[in-house]
């Protein structure tokens, strides 16, 4: 080591507090093989049972208006939140409002 460092922590109150991350589950799809990405749709959910029980549900809203939705790959998917923000709501969570229930606080 050259030297003393900068500052030396004299207290512990200036670091910053340990903050667990949020995880949630999501019913998730992807419309195309060719597609790298996939949408969250309907959640957070507090575990992937809940979101994966909700895949048919998802299905079914989906193929009644677009032609061709009930192909689209539909499964559960895990996000984790950075630390200090919020879970992201699923893209069809207002248009379902049978899913609510089971949506996570």
């Amino acid at each position: 080591m050259n030297g003393m460092p900068a500052r030396l922590p004299c207290d512990l109150t200036d670091r910053m507090p340990a903050t667990r991350p949020v995880a949630g589950f999501y019913v998730s799809v992807r419309t195309s093989a060719r597609m790298g990405e996939s949408s969250l749709v309907l959640g957070p959910f507090p575990d992937r049972d809940t979101a994966h029980a909700h895949v048919p549900l998802v299905r079914a809203f989906v193929a009644a208006r677009h032609r061709g939705g009930e192909w689209w790959r539909f499964s559960a998917a895990r996000v984790t939140a950075p630390p200090g923000r919020a879970l992201p709501a699923g893209t069809l969570n207002d248009l379902i409002p049978a899913a609510g229930d089971g949506l996570a606080a």
